[in-house]
């Protein structure tokens, strides 16, 4: 049982990092257009999103932080694809988030380690 308390609160710990107000706009956004049902969305989703975590662990732990970053925003163009959303605005919003992403991932370490010194 001791061993079931750090693996539940860090799942929940995860649960709550993964719901993000941007997918669930997007959610909301194509549940309206398509009649799909949202919750039924978030399910499956959910469901099918499982092998693609794991990819993208196996592909930190094996590549680093670079190539995980590069994958999760080839899934966010397939994302968008897959939605009929992707432009070449869409595309160039993409390619600035990753790259804000990948500052970001390198830079927060080094800036609280200068903040706390």
């Amino acid at each position: 049982m001791k061993a079931a308390v750090p693996l539940l609160l860090a799942s929940v710990a995860f649960a709550l990092y993964v719901t993000c107000p941007r997918m669930t706009a997007m959610i909301a956004s194509q549940s309206k257009v398509s009649g799909i049902n949202p919750v039924a969305v978030i399910i499956l989703g959910s469901i099918l999103g499982i092998p693609l975590f794991l990819v993208l662990l196996y592909v930190l732990n094996t590549w680093g932080v670079g190539a995980a970053v590069i994958l999760a925003a080839v899934f966010d163009l397939g994302a968008a694809a897959l939605l009929g959303e992707l432009d070449l605005k869409a595309g160039l919003e993409l390619l600035v988030i990753t790259a804000f992403v990948y500052a970001g991932i390198r830079l927060a370490p080094r800036i609280v380690g200068m903040l706390l010194k």
